[in-house]
């Protein structure tokens, strides 16, 4: 028996890297694996027989339900400042997700060359590393290839902010990310299959046609999910603080959103994920 991880999922069979001899192996889950309701997912770390079966999955440190990825270090989220318009309800969105499951995110605004407009203060005054970038005048991309080193990362934004575009800049001429590019645009209607792609010094979890991450929050989860609110959440009076209907002097992320500390454009969104959740308990 050997760990490796798995780079690839396709209709019921993993490619599998062993840590060994750095090779890949086309392997498939074990029925006690079937018999757990375990299913092996791409970026997880498992044991596995050589032309064999997965026996194993093991820890995990994060996972996504959509897409399925396991073991995930940053999430770039591509948000394009005009053509589709901005949103910042949606980029919270994708945060509090990503930030709930301790996974980093990097965000990247594009089409800075179509608009006088600046979300990159922003983002920055709230902590997250954030580059704005313009393809005509070629600026904000210093430091952009080198978030990739050793690390595995995925992209996600909604459909035509860039994501292709940005990874071809990227890679220049690497063929894998042609077909990366194909991938991501060949529709929602064909065969899903997910793989992981070595991509400047790290790796890059190839996720076709995926625009979206699925909102997998419980309501307990809500309010220390964002990174800001749970620093702040250990300051409120009471454990079960929703930062809702609670009283200022009572809510330490109230304080911290009337002192300009959490943005109240961000305080308003959180309000409405929340309300959204609730209202069907009502």
């Amino acid at each position: 028996m050997e760990k490796g991880k798995i780079v690839k999922s396709v209709a019921g069979f993993y490619d599998v890297k062993s840590f060994e001899d750095k090779e890949t192996y086309r392997v498939r889950g074990s029925g006690k694996l079937r018999l757990l309701d375990m299913k092996p997912i791409v970026g997880d770390n498992v044991e596995f027989e050589r032309e064999g079966l997965i026996h194993h999955i093991l820890g995990r440190k994060n996972f996504f339900i959509r897409p399925k990825i396991a073991n995930v270090d940053q999430a770039i989220v591509v948000m394009s400042l005009v053509e589709p318009e901005f949103s910042s309800q949606l980029v919270d969105k994708f945060l509090i997700i990503i930030e709930n499951k301790n996974v980093e995110p990097i965000i990247v605004l594009t089409k800075k060359d179509l608009t006088t407009t600046s979300k990159i203060n922003f983002y920055k005054d709230q902590g997250y590393k954030v580059f704005e970038i313009n393809y005509e005048e070629n600026t904000g991309f210093d430091g952009l290839k080198d978030i990739f080193r050793h690390k595995t990362s995925f992209f996600v934004g909604q459909t035509g902010v860039g994501k292709t575009t940005l990874i071809n800049y990227l890679a220049k001429t690497n063929f894998e990310t042609q077909a990366i590019s194909k991938a991501l645009n060949r529709g929602k209607h064909t065969t899903r299959e997910v793989s992981l792609i070595n991509f400047n010094g790290g790796e890059i979890i190839d996720t076709p046609g995926f625009s979206s991450i699925e909102f997998d929050l419980t309501i307990d989860e809500m309010p220390t999910a964002f990174k800001s609110f749970k620093e702040a959440s250990v300051l409120c009076k009471f454990r079960s603080c929703k930062h809702y209907h609670e009283r200022i002097e009572d809510c330490e992320v109230k304080r911290r959103v009337q002192q300009g500390i959490i943005k109240e454009e961000r305080y308003e969104n959180y309000k409405s994920f929340l309300k959204r959740m609730l209202e069907p308990l009502f």
